[in-house]
């Protein structure tokens, strides 16, 4: 069980005030704040929490979407963290022995997963997760054998979902920095802008983070390619502007390179 450091911990990686908390773990405040001053955290509270921890850490979604919790639909609430144990127990059991035997072929935009002749449709839910996946053949029916590999297709859907989410955090930093910056582009040798210009190269630049929060939005779906970055880079390069390298590297690095291994984190 968690003790009182470890329970006034796992609140502050996640990010929960004691109201938060309350309302997802589906408890009064009052109960939050006891925990937090020492008493025992019940089995399905510890549960909960070490589940969220590990989905954070591998950045992925476990929290309910933001309607369910503006009105507190607690249905909704509970479903999402039911799920968020299931996949937090698969995780765990996938990482236990040695991560996945076979990496999938994972397509968020058609929501599916495919390796062979076998594949599996999932839908992603409100949150940013995705469902319980159904798993089938075309060559055989599916039986109790196949419980590795619909286990290894998760765990290879919830890393798309992961990277997926890394892409789009990459590009809407970008996209921030781009409006915040938008005056600070350069001309050619002595050229003065009047102001009218000067307007318009902004008003332009803005345009490309335009472009880039709905290059981000596309990531999430996993429709965002690499060529339709280097386009806008390149528009923005021919109206003198310049993003921080950091970011641009972090963008690419996102969307090119190699898939990240996540570790269980220590809990």
């Amino acid at each position: 069980m968690l003790s009182r450091v470890q329970f006034v911990d796992y609140l502050s990686v996640l990010k929960l005030s004691f109201s938060d908390a309350a309302q997802l773990l589906g408890v009064s405040e009052r109960s939050v704040r006891r925990w937090a001053e020492g008493e025992t955290v019940p089995g399905p509270v510890d549960a909960a929490l070490r589940a969220w921890k590990l989905l954070d850490a591998q950045r992925l979604p476990w929290k309910p979407d933001s309607v369910s919790i503006i009105v507190n639909d607690q249905d909704q609430i509970q479903l999402i963290q039911k799920h968020s144990q299931m996949l937090y127990d698969l995780i765990r059991e996938v990482e236990g022995r040695g991560g996945p035997s076979t990496y999938w072929a994972v397509d968020l935009a058609k929501q599916r997963a495919t390796l062979g002749s076998a594949e599996v449709s999932f839908y992603r839910l409100e949150q940013g997760g995705f469902s319980e996946p159904k798993y089938r053949r075309v060559d055989r029916a599916p039986s109790e054998q196949d419980r590795h590999d619909m286990q290894d297709a998760c765990y290879c859907i919830a890393q798309a979902i992961a990277r997926a989410r890394d892409v789009n955090k990459a590009i809407i930093e970008l996209a921030e920095y781009t409006r915040n910056n938008s005056a600070s582009f350069i001309t050619d040798g002595s050229q003065i802008l009047s102001d009218s210009q000067l307007a318009r190269q902004i008003m332009q630049i803005n345009i490309c983070a335009d472009d880039l929060n709905g290059l981000a939005s596309s990531a999430l779906q996993g429709n965002a390619l690499y060529a339709n970055f280097e386009s806008i880079l390149d528009a923005l390069h021919r109206l003198g502007f310049f993003p921080e390298q950091s970011l641009v590297s972090k963008v690419a690095h996102s969307m090119i390179g190699p898939a990240p291994r996540p570790d269980i984190p220590s809990i």
